[in-house]
């Protein structure tokens, strides 16, 4: 019987797969051509000559709601370089003098619901059970750290123009470059929720551009994240992501159609002790009539003192875990 209603529950959880939209929102509108990037965001307007905008997005794993002010009273600067790289490092010279502020809301539905179950009603949250070892749920809210956090975003956005076939400037690309500071009063560890102020500062650098179905991204961000409890060491943090997709390729690559992802942390005060946390994320796609959908698997390790639920205090003596994150996705 127990079986029978665990995979009842599994058919109808599946059917709200997390969706990813098929571009982000800078608050500029799409360019009239099979070159675009980033379409405007749910709410636009200008005031004291400058522009402003807000974007919500509600998906299951990370939902988040921002409102941004361009402070450039010109809007973003266009960049023109063939070399690729040396538009990147352009772009970071210039984010030197801020000329855009974004402040927003994140949350994570399915971490958050992962560790209410858990603690609140266990005996639900064990009809997902595997293994011993292994709770699906839990997989399906893993990786993350906090249930939800505030974070603010200085730094400059620029757009990268092309050539296309008809030797016409097109808007190829966009890119970001900035400081980017996130905060809250909880985080998760071992999948509950822990009272605590916490605080993380990162400089990070992104691109991203979409030709017809075709799409790349990459981000990357270096920091130091404060834990606020004694137990847990804080860290210095780097992490990079890339994505690419076709909508219209079947190729069997490993960087056709995927997703790739990794987060490397080490404690402040050990460095050269080996890593703390370690999270390492593959994603691949499959097209599907207009749509992509996928499979992420990622590996969490952590090296840290645990959390225990029953005492709500964090052990003497730090342990090695691992942990395995499996995530349906779907691109529009």
């Amino acid at each position: 019987m127990r079986s029978i209603l665990r995979r009842n529950i599994i058919i109808a959880f599946c059917l709200f797969l997390p969706v990813q939209a098929g571009a982000g929102s800078n608050g500029r509108p799409p360019v009239r051509s099979s070159r675009y990037v980033n379409p405007s965001p749910a709410k636009h307007w200008r005031w004291l000559e400058r522009d402003w905008g807000t974007a919500l997005v509600l998906r299951p794993y990370r939902s988040y709601s921002s409102l941004f002010i361009d402070l450039d009273k010109d809007g973003d600067f266009t960049l023109w370089e063939e070399d690729e790289v040396k538009l990147y490092r352009e772009l970071v010279r210039r984010s030197v003098r801020p000329g855009y502020f974004l402040i927003e809301l994140t949350g994570y539905p399915l971490a958050a619901f992962s560790a209410y179950l858990e603690a609140e009603q266990n005996s639900s949250y064990q009809y997902f059970d595997v293994s011993q070892e292994f709770n699906l749920i839990r997989s399906l809210g893993a990786g993350y750290q906090e249930p939800w956090s505030t974070s603010i975003f200085l730094g400059q956005l620029a757009t990268f123009w092309d050539l296309d076939e008809a030797d016409e400037l097109v808007l190829a690309a966009t890119g970001a470059a900035g400081f980017v500071a996130t905060a809250g009063i909880q985080q998760l560890f071992d999948n509950c929720v822990v009272k605590a102020e916490w605080f993380r500062i990162e400089w990070k650098v992104k691109g991203e551009g979409i030709e017809g179905g075709r799409k790349r991204f990459w981000d990357l961000k270096a920091g130091y994240r404060w834990y606020g409890i004694p137990e847990i060491s804080n860290t210095i943090s780097l992490s990079l992501k890339r994505q690419r997709t076709d909508k219209q390729s079947r190729g069997t690559g490993l960087s056709d159609n995927s997703m790739a992802a990794m987060e490397l942390q080490m404690p402040a005060s050990e460095i050269g002790g080996g890593f703390s946390r370690v999270l390492l994320e593959y994603a691949r796609f499959m097209p599907f009539r207009k749509i992509l959908a996928g499979l992420k698997v990622g590996f969490l390790y952590e090296h840290r003192r645990p959390y225990e639920a029953e005492t709500g205090a964090f052990g003497e003596d730090k342990v090695k875990s691992w942990e395995l994150i499996l995530q349906p996705m779907v691109i529009f």
